[in-house]
């Protein structure tokens, strides 16, 4: 059975005039909710995913959730269920100093690569659920200039 729990704000547009603001969460039997995108779009996500302060379509099977208070990202991606499943969350460290980190975690990792998959690392038995970044503008400086030949 779907509920629907409507929720309303008033909003002044003129010193005459009140807009009234509805938003449409449906709750499905599973748990599941339906939420609005950036773009206008509704779209179904798992139980237990809270919205964030902006969920953005990437393509038809892929959101990013944005939360920018804790400064991270869920990544969703779509199901056979047409339902968005968290399959994982970019989350980043030291935005205010020069340590600038983020690390990517999911329990889907199938393989990581690097430099266009010349250097691939598989995770057949599950052992990688973690990926670690440092961010350096020294480094960035230095990998250009390698690239160029100098």
């Amino acid at each position: 059975m779907t509920a629907l729990i409507l929720m309303a704000s008033f909003r002044t547009i003129t010193h005459k005039t009140i807009h009234l603001e509805v938003t449409k969460m449906r709750k499905f039997s599973d748990g599941s909710t339906l939420v609005e995108a950036v773009t206008g779009k509704w779209h179904r996500l798992e139980k237990g995913i809270r919205k964030g302060t902006f969920l953005i379509e990437f393509s038809n099977t892929l959101l990013l959730n944005i939360h920018v208070t804790n400064n991270n990202i869920d990544v969703l991606m779509k199901d056979n269920e047409d339902i968005f499943r968290h399959m994982g969350d970019l989350s980043f460290e030291g935005l205010d100093t020069e340590d600038h980190k983020f690390m990517f975690h999911s329990l889907g990792i199938d393989h990581v690569h690097f430099n266009n998959r010349d250097i691939r690392i598989d995770n057949p038995k599950s052992e990688i659920s973690t990926v670690f970044v440092s961010l350096s503008h020294d480094k960035k400086i230095e990998t250009i200039t390698k690239l160029a030949g100098q």
